[in-house]
């Protein structure tokens, strides 16, 4: 007797007809009754990215006309608003200029100058360009210089956004923004545990007196280094233990960016043996004096370091450096304006862009350019219709190659590590509770989505919330 198999079968075939058919609305909804989410704001949306504007086609919608807060998501608000007005080819360029015995050290707004975190990667220490400039100088015959300037007018003087959080001034994720940045506008210390019971050691990386440190460190038990620095000054308290024999290494923030930078370049010359008669000190005439169409005669460019932004977008979107999103924004602001940047020309510049990729005015309210700010207000809309306007902008190649590759690179190194691996372009975000993600997904057809998940006091992490969601988008490819 012949097994009877239609049943079998049919069984299988409508398993298949029911997982090909699965309806993207209903398993998103699915996603949303998870308890994580109970009490929590939610705003979705995901758009089908055609082959033209005209064919782009939103495949679901949640709540998402409601501005909440991006956390980090902003960056991509930020990056975007770079690329579109200062252009994909711009590069930074901080400049040593001359005038009589006196060195001036121009700002740019360039981030990465002196990372040390982003220069040990080619061999390069936080002072490497000063050392190469102070080569330079002798090359020139120059053994001795006067003052020791610094003009960082491109950017204005408010290092410290006034709505970051007070608490945590010291930490390196609150760094000060200036005209003129050096090692991330932080002091690294090493600190390195002796004989049971005895002060540990300490050294500054880059060794500086721009800081006093009053420690109190004791070697011996566990790592238990403290770090803080008072707020509106550079006096640091390095208390707490290091274990025996063992080295710990942590940073603080500076307060004045620009000075600090100048400080050390004053001290790196003098390590070179080029001797400085005169101060250290801050004059904001000299860039516009040197970088017009007619340079002042009694100026002269001694020499420059350029970066290009593609290696800022990267650092600010791919890794969420708040310092490289910052003076993004108010480079922007100064691009913008022909005036210092600063955190309302830089947003205001960002919003332009916002309009112009089609969002809504009343679904975002823009504060500053990484996220930190719980000002910042954006709706999934807003960055869905941005992220449309990136994917056909002339600057689209950059702009997603600065993206965390799931399963890859940047803070999304760790997550879609399965079969998604590869395919999401996203950026990550996170402040106390908030978790959002938004970006790109690439299915294996070739087909490409847009899509922005913020979620405001979810229970938990979120992360498990937005990764069910991607996955949902690819397996329906609607």
């Amino acid at each position: 007797m012949k097994p009877n198999l239609s049943g079998v079968v049919g069984a299988i075939l409508l398993g298949l007809v029911s997982a090909a058919g699965a309806d993207l609305k209903s398993d998103i909804e699915k996603v949303l009754r998870d308890k994580a989410l109970t009490g929590a704001r939610v705003g979705i949306q995901v758009a089908r990215l055609g082959a033209t504007a005209d064919e782009d086609r939103v495949v679901f919608s949640h709540n998402a006309a409601t501005p909440l807060t991006p956390a980090s998501n902003m960056k991509l608000v930020t990056t975007a608003a770079a690329l579109e007005t200062l252009g994909p080819d711009f590069r930074f360029r901080t400049l040593l200029v001359r005038r009589g015995e006196d060195l001036i050290l121009v700002g740019d707004g360039d981030p990465t100058f002196g990372d040390l975190e982003l220069l040990k990667r080619v061999n390069w220490g936080v002072t490497t360009v000063f050392e190469k400039w102070a080569g330079e100088l002798k090359r020139l015959g120059r053994n001795s210089v006067g003052n020791v300037l610094v003009d960082d007018s491109v950017f204005d003087e408010v290092f410290l956004h006034p709505r970051w959080p007070a608490d945590q001034q010291a930490s390196r994720y609150v760094a000060q923004v200036g005209g003129m940045n050096l090692n991330f506008n932080c002091v690294d210390v090493v600190v390195r545990g002796r004989t049971a019971g005895s002060a540990a050691g300490f050294s500054l990386v880059p060794p500086t007196r721009y800081v006093k440190v009053s420690n109190s460190c004791t070697s011996g038990g566990q790592n238990a280094v403290w770090l803080n620095r008072a707020a509106g000054g550079n006096s640091i308290t390095l208390r707490g233990s290091c274990p025996v024999n063992q080295t710990v290494q942590t940073s603080v923030t500076i307060h004045d960016p620009p000075m600090f930078a100048a400080t050390v370049l004053a001290e790196t010359l003098a390590g070179a043996e080029i001797k400085v008669t005169g101060k250290v000190g801050r004059d904001r005439t000299v860039r516009a004096l040197v970088t017009g169409r007619k340079p002042a005669e009694a100026y002269a460019v001694i020499a420059a370091h350029e970066t290009p932004i593609a290696q800022v977008l990267a650092r600010a979107n791919k890794e969420s450096r708040n310092l490289y999103a910052e003076a993004l924004c108010k480079r922007v602001g100064y691009a913008a304006s022909g005036e210092s940047g600063s955190w309302a020309s830089g947003t205001a510049a960002a919003a332009a862009v916002l309009r112009r990729a089609g969002a809504e005015p009343e679904q975002f309210k823009l504060d500053d350019g990484c996220g930190l700010s719980r000002e910042n207000a954006v709706s999934a809309s807003a960055l869905v219709s941005l992220l449309r306007h990136a994917h056909r902008a002339a600057w689209r190649e950059v702009y997603v190659n600065s993206l965390a590759i799931g399963g890859v690179d940047g803070t999304l190194d760790d997550r879609f590590t399965g079969d998604l691996k590869g395919r999401v372009l996203a950026k990550s975000g996170y402040i106390n509770a908030v978790s959002t993600l938004s970006g790109y997904l690439k299915t294996k057809d070739g087909t490409w989505y847009a899509f922005s998940i913020l979620i405001n006091n979810p229970r938990g992490s979120g992360k498990p919330i937005h990764e069910a969601i991607v996955k949902a988008i690819d397996q329906n490819k609607p």
